[in-house]
């Protein structure tokens, strides 16, 4: 697992770092406070998870994160906030962010967290996310099968792995898919994950 930290405090890197090294042995984790160097960071391993301080990208009004997601897209983005605001979550989640990490949270949260965004699941904190009736609703005007195909989707299985599962071929999985994407008014997987997390 490789991770890349990017934060304002070079003390909550290294304390970090430390602590996640103990809980996850096989962690390749670095960090730095600078811009310069996280580019360098990120070039070198397009395809690791970053946390990222929300203050970086709170402060730059989204540009930095979209310019991040435009340049390495199968980077896996792990958010770290402080405050707890429901419209800059909502924002995150709509740019593809796929874990939200409250500052406060213990080691041991943020190892599991990380563990399971390395599986490809998308992880934020219950109380963190507005929970409107709309996904609720959407969810029960799908299919069985649509339903099945969007848990596993939501559980971080690949296409070949849903196939495998539900008994159908990798090209029905895929027309699944995309119907699903159409009617949840979604543009991928993650945010079909996310819709599935917060409907559920």
């Amino acid at each position: 697992m490789r991770v890349i930290m990017f934060d304002r405090q070079s003390i909550f890197i290294h304390g970090a770092i430390s602590r996640l090294q103990e809980l996850i042995p096989e962690i390749n984790i670095s960090g730095t406070s600078q811009t310069d160097e996280l580019w360098a960071l990120l070039s070198a391993s397009p395809t690791s998870i970053v946390m990222i301080d929300g203050r970086f990208i709170q402060d730059d009004g989204m540009a930095m994160l979209e310019e991040i997601m435009l340049r390495f897209p199968a980077l896996r983005v792990v958010m770290v906030l402080a405050k707890h605001d429901v419209r800059w979550v909502e924002q995150l989640m709509q740019n593809n962010v796929t874990a939200i990490i409250p500052r406060n949270a213990h080691p041991e949260m943020i190892s599991a967290m990380l563990k399971s965004v390395s599986k490809g699941m998308v992880c934020f904190p219950c109380d963190w996310v507005k929970q409107p009736s709309r996904p609720q609703q959407e969810l029960s005007s799908l299919s069985e099968r649509q339903r099945e195909v969007l848990k596993l989707l939501a559980a971080g299985e690949s296409n070949k792995e849903i196939s495998r599962t539900l008994n159908i071929s990798t090209g029905t999985v895929k027309a699944h898919l995309e119907a699903l994407f159409r009617r949840l008014d979604v543009k991928n997987r993650t945010q079909a994950a996310l819709f599935y997390t917060r409907a559920a």
